[in-house]
């Protein structure tokens, strides 16, 4: 085989990797789209991170609810990967989710990540391209807490959020929120006949 041959093959395969890592990369970005909450619970710090299982999410897919709960590293409180960021375990036992779906609704139990003891799921298959509200239940820092978190279209890590203090309820005040998820896409948007 000619040397010119191939080096277009090796060149053109070269182009090929890194067409497919860029691909990879950008969809593992949107993979990880969450809504951060800074919160103050029973005077304590409190992180907790929200999102979907499986994104981008399809109707009809499996998916569910993505919970993580962390003390917050003081010097970068809304940052869920930084240094000091340390898992809130346990809360399997004393919270649980109910999901909403225009005017369904079921409440689900968490089960934990035996991998990361920061993070609980429970599993759903949504049955309509609507707004799903997830609504955390239950009790942290023996606190009672309700705290919603509703999907927006388009949403990821990159939406705006504000760092306005607003009393939540008895014990539970929000420091901060960022980000947000997107809600379940048609699965018309992902079938290739």
């Amino acid at each position: 085989m000619d040397i010119r041959v191939r080096h277009a093959k090796y060149f053109a395969f070269l182009a090929i990797s890194f067409l497919g890592a860029i691909l990879i990369f950008s969809m593992s970005a949107n993979a990880f789209a969450h809504e951060r909450q800074l919160l103050t619970i029973a005077g304590k710090p409190t992180l907790l991170v929200v999102g979907s299982t499986n994104e981008p999410v399809y109707v009809g897919d499996k998916s569910g609810v993505d919970f993580f709960a962390y003390t917050p590293d003081p010097k970068d409180p809304l940052n869920d990967g930084a240094n000091g960021t340390k898992p809130i375990t346990g809360l399997d036992k004393t919270v649980k989710v109910e999901v909403s779906a225009g005017p369904k609704n079921k409440t689900l139990d968490f089960d934990p990540d035996d991998d990361n003891p920061a993070h609980y799921t429970a599993t759903f298959f949504p049955g309509a391209q609507t707004t799903y509200t997830y609504t955390l239940t239950g009790t942290i820092n023996n606190t009672p807490i309700h705290l919603s978190y509703t999907c927006v279209p388009g949403a990821g890590d990159d939406t705006p959020g504000n760092n306005n203090k607003v009393t939540l309820s008895k014990g539970v005040e929000r420091d901060g929120v960022a980000g947000g998820f997107g809600c379940p896409l048609p699965k018309a948007d992902a079938t290739i006949p």
